[in-house]
């Protein structure tokens, strides 16, 4: 299994600049969304009984997971660059 995904144009000539503006702008709070979802994800599995390891591990990854998604919104605003409006 390939972790590769092939990207393609997607602005089409007759869209206009702010129905893409649009577009971009919901993705991102979309995004800020489950940045927030998986940081109270986290603070449960932290919570969790178990196995100290197992709880941690878990944590991590959740953890991860919410570094790659803040990577994202970064990516998608051009560094906080890009404001909507």
């Amino acid at each position: 299994m390939s972790n590769v995904i092939f990207l393609a144009p997607r602005q089409k000539p007759e869209q206009p600049a702010a129905a893409e503006a649009e577009e971009r702008a919901a993705l991102a709070a979309e995004l800020i969304g489950l940045i927030e979802r998986v940081r109270e994800l986290t603070e449960k599995a932290a919570a969790l009984p178990g196995p100290t390891l197992q709880i941690q591990q878990t944590a991590q990854h959740l953890l991860d997971a919410g570094t790659a998604l803040e990577r994202a919104v970064d990516s998608l605003t051009e560094g906080g660059e890009w404001v909507p409006f």
